[in-house]
């Protein structure tokens, strides 16, 4: 099975005024990442606003992603949804068009006891090849329903193709029991992107980081450090990396990405899909003159 490893973006979904999709500025963003040396593109995932995305739209947005990457890059796309029927068609479609595997967050809304959230990770598991990976997401902050150690234990037993877990919720003793599953043998991927070294030093894979979108040169450095040993300057990239997503990460945060990435040159609109709400002009001029007074481009200054 293949794993994600390093810098894993989960690519902003760029929208037109109208609220459509803009596929020539998603492209534009891949090439960005890419070129930024990101290790991972990471499609239809929370920062890409998949709770608002219609199924037909996810399909196309994970096809563009793939046509634009030409195999440079890992892709896996998040194709959780609501109900199982639809998580299934989502990750047979992903397996179909070429994809390297797929997350699965948790369904939302219902609060799931265990045993309906195994049922569920195994309905996923049975409906894909046996060696195509599934990452679990958890986020329970957002989804309400949370993956527990002992419950990715159960999964990772009877599920062969769950190759690890993207947990997003700040709590970084669970990400280390994480770790623990299938007696070692389980990829943890960071969600919260200011414990990215922290989980690494633990022996964790890498990150899924929303703030790549906007700085991704700031958490390749910090992987390219720690892979070649310099600690040191790992941790001192990621403090400065932690005080920009002060800012970037802040209230309304799909906008920010987009407002970033808008003043970077790489799309076109920063607009989000509603009920999502744009910055208001005095808000994005905050944000970006904070931005910019901490050299946010230059990772030589610590």
């Amino acid at each position: 099975m293949k794993r994600m490893y390093g810098v894993n973006t989960p690519i902003s979904c760029p929208m037109a005024e109208n609220g459509k999709v803009d596929y020539d500025s998603l492209k534009s963003l891949c090439n960005f990442l890419i070129e930024k040396g990101v290790d991972g593109l990471y499609p239809n995932g929370s920062t890409g606003e998949m709770s608002y995305l219609t199924l037909e739209e996810r399909k196309r947005i994970l096809e563009c992603v793939l046509e634009t990457n030409n195999g440079r890059k890992q892709v896996f796309s998040m194709v959780g949804a609501q109900t199982t029927k639809d998580t299934i068609e989502l990750a047979r479609h992903a397996e179909a068009a070429g994809a390297d595997g797929i997350g699965v967050v948790t369904p939302s809304y219902f609060k799931l006891d265990e045993e309906e959230l195994l049922s569920y990770y195994q309905d996923i598991s049975a409906s894909v090849s046996e060696d195509f990976s599934i990452y679990l997401y958890g986020i329970p902050q957002l989804a309400v329903n949370d993956i527990t150690p002992e419950l990715a234990e159960r999964i990772a037993q009877s599920c062969p193709n769950v190759a690890g877990i993207k947990y997003s919720y700040p709590d970084m003793p669970r990400l280390l029991q994480f770790l623990n599953v299938r007696g070692g043998d389980f990829s943890v991927l960071a969600g919260p992107d200011d414990l990215f070294f922290s989980l690494l030093a633990s022996g964790g894979d890498g990150t899924i980081s929303g703030n790549s979108n906007v700085i991704p040169e700031h958490f390749v450095a910090i992987y390219q450090a720690f892979q070649a040993g310099d600690y040191d300057k790992a941790r001192r990239l990621q403090a400065k990396t932690n005080r920009l997503i002060t800012y970037i990460s802040g209230p309304n945060n799909m906008s920010r990405y987009k407002i970033g990435l808008k003043e970077r040159g790489v799309i076109k609109c920063s607009a989000v899909r509603k009920p999502l709400r744009d910055l208001t002009p005095e808000e994005e001029h905050n944000y970006l003159e904070q931005i910019k007074s901490m050299d946010y481009l230059d990772i030589t200054k610590f």
